[in-house]
């Protein structure tokens, strides 16, 4: 079975979803929906499927078994709660959601439909991330002491409008990915900053130190102020040390000039949505299985940026992360 495939979106994003979807021979574009007709219709024509003007048209398609939501995180709700109604898997683009009563509602809603509502939290599904994890839970590494998350890539003040501050729009990578290798933190300190911005207000660069359970250190960092054109770039990079051994994982190891989207001229940026849509259709809507990282992590990353958010507000006060289970 080839899996249809609807877009909520043509904006910058379903750019790297449109390729993906490309590349999967299980799956093809079949619809595409944005405000902004002749944006839905560029997209269209270049990866296929037909254009409508809302949601509603998507999910009366037939032809369309799952949908990705590709829009700004306001409406991810709404639309993610509308698709899994008319019985559409649903892969959700991050921040999923800006409140976690609004992410327990679309698990609900997908428990009750019996459909998958993955969050697209893309960088995780690269081997070598998967590698890490499988080295960190079979203690290749000895005891885990520390783990780095770093992200330096300039934003425009006009791109990153696009976006608000690095700790919403970004770290929550950071904040997924620390789940997904290392467990919860329990506490964590942070501090955040604005350098190079003269209209927006919000923050440009961040910086979030969490305690794990074990005693290891979690260091993630985020800044749109500057790119990183050292010898030695920190673009982004993964790095974990423990007492028996450590492992690196940057972006930086290939890359060429493409100006188009922050991050475009990295492969390992475009790879990491390639393998998140092949593991959402095949392993979750074909295979049925699960996510890397699920709606379950979705909100406990939220609670990972809001405590970091109060611990901003407090003056890098340490705070505790209630995760309400």
């Amino acid at each position: 079975m080839r899996i249809g495939v609807g877009f909520l979106g043509a904006g910058i994003v379903a750019e790297m979803h449109g390729r993906a979807v490309a590349a999967n021979s299980n799956a093809k574009l079949v619809n595409v929906c944005d405000r902004e007709i002749a944006r839905a219709t560029s997209l269209a024509k270049k990866f296929g499927g037909k254009v409508s003007g809302n949601l509603q048209e998507v999910l009366e398609d037939p032809q369309v078994n799952a949908v990705h939501i590709l829009t700004p995180p306001d409406s991810h709700v709404e639309a993610a709660l509308a698709s899994l109604k008319a019985g559409k898997h649903v892969l959700v683009e991050k921040p999923v959601a800006w409140k976690a009563a609004d992410i327990e509602r679309m698990q609900s809603a997908a428990e009750k439909a019996n459909r998958i509502c993955m969050p697209a939290h893309n960088y995780i599904y690269n081997p070598s991330l998967q590698r890490a994890k499988y080295l960190i839970d079979e203690g290749k590494l000895g005891r885990v002491s520390s783990l780095w998350i770093l992200y330096n890539i300039y934003h425009s003040e006009e791109m990153a409008s696009r976006y608000g501050g690095v700790l919403r729009a970004v770290c929550v990578h950071h904040a997924y990915s620390l789940l997904y290798l290392m467990g919860r933190p329990v506490r964590l300190t942070a501090t955040a900053s604005q350098v190079h911005y003269h209209r927006l207000t919000c923050e440009d660069q961040a910086m979030i130190v969490c305690q794990m359970p074990n005693g290891a250190i979690a260091n993630l960092w985020c800044s749109f102020a500057a790119n990183d054109v050292t010898s030695d770039p920190w673009t982004v990079v993964y790095k974990v040390l423990g007492t028996n051994g450590g492992l690196n994982y940057s972006w930086n190891e290939a890359q060429f000039q493409d100006d188009r989207g922050p991050g475009w001229g990295l492969p390992c940026y475009e790879e990491s949505f390639r393998n998140e849509v092949d593991h959402f259709v095949n392993r979750c809507v074909l295979g049925g299985g699960q996510p890397l990282s699920t709606l379950a992590d979705a909100l406990d990353a939220l609670r990972i940026i809001e405590a970091a958010e109060r611990s901003c507000r407090r003056h890098a006060e340490m705070e505790t992360i209630d995760y309400c289970d």
